[in-house]
């Protein structure tokens, strides 16, 4: 399900999130090989969908960890960097 507009949505069109471990204060990135340890959430490659899941603070509780903050903007490049990369157009889905 994808943590920002709540549909349900096959894996395959939908992009993994993680904390990275270890940094102060933590950070959210892009899962890529959909194998880093801890929790992760989902979302579709979209800025609306990061948008939203930002605004209503979704990664925070999905993700287990208080107070996280995420920049919409780097997060959604980072996406669309990702999506792009393996033949993707996910800001135009």
């Amino acid at each position: 399900m994808c943590v920002g507009c709540r549909q349900r949505a096959e894996a395959t069109d939908l992009v993994r999130v993680a904390v990275r471990q270890g940094d102060d204060p933590p950070q959210v990135v892009v899962d890529t090989a959909r194998t880093m340890p801890g929790r992760g959430a989902w979302l579709h490659p979209r800025r609306d969908c990061v948008s939203a899941a930002v605004r209503r603070k979704a990664f925070g509780s999905a993700l287990r960890v208080p107070g996280l903050t995420v920049d919409p903007d780097d997060l959604a490049e980072a996406i669309g960097e990702i999506t792009e990369e393996d033949g993707r157009n996910g800001r135009n889905r």
